[in-house]
């Protein structure tokens, strides 16, 4: 029995960079009235830690505070509470169907759910859970059918852990534009944006 709840989970590694940077962006962008609840982890979670410095940046420049973040490690359980499971890279993604194998239809990497949407006609705002799960389902039916262009490593974000803040604004941006990707694949309805201060 599904939950009412569309609950989408980001995954990458450490869980305090990139899946934390699209689960703020996302929840920062989906309008209030969408049922929808957004998470994160990491298949090597460094638990319990905040955003990192450089991530925490470049989020901020989006306009998205990374305040009270707490890095926490992925389990089966959470996997399988999510109806929508988006990762950094395809390793996070393997990992993640190893962990839940029935969940593989739910899980992308973030940059192929966007490019596999763009097989399937744009549709008006949803609301309701079940229609957004049936809106995951017909994504991911296009698989086999919509190539990557490049090969499947234009579906990766890399890992800006540890680099210089330009390299976290670079791995902010490609989120960012993925992120937009999949709130209008989905048919969410956005929030408006509101003027700074």
């Amino acid at each position: 029995m599904w939950v009412m709840t569309f609950a989408v989970l980001f995954v990458c590694t450490g869980n305090i960079c990139r899946s934390p940077m699209a689960e703020r962006l996302f929840q920062s962008r989906v309008s209030l009235d969408a049922d929808v609840s957004v998470s994160s982890a990491g298949t090597g979670a460094l638990e319990g830690w905040g955003i990192d410095h450089p991530s925490a940046v470049a989020l901020r420049e989006l306009g998205v505070a990374p305040e009270g973040h707490a890095g926490r490690r992925l389990t089966r359980e959470i996997v399988e509470d999510s109806d929508l499971v988006l990762t950094a890279e395809r390793a996070h993604r393997s990992a993640v169907v190893r962990m839940a194998q029935s969940t593989s239809w739910r899980t992308f990497t973030i940059r192929e759910f966007g490019r596999l949407a763009e097989q399937v006609p744009l549709i008006a705002e949803i609301h309701d859970p079940d229609g957004l799960r049936n809106r995951v389902a017909e994504i991911s039916a296009q698989r086999g059918v919509a190539r990557a262009n490049g090969g499947g490593a234009v579906d990766d974000i890399g890992d800006p852990f540890g680099g210089a803040t330009d390299v976290a604004r670079r791995a902010a941006a490609q989120i960012s534009a993925a992120v937009d990707e999949a709130i209008r694949a989905l048919g969410l309805p956005a929030r408006v944006s509101l003027p700074a201060g």
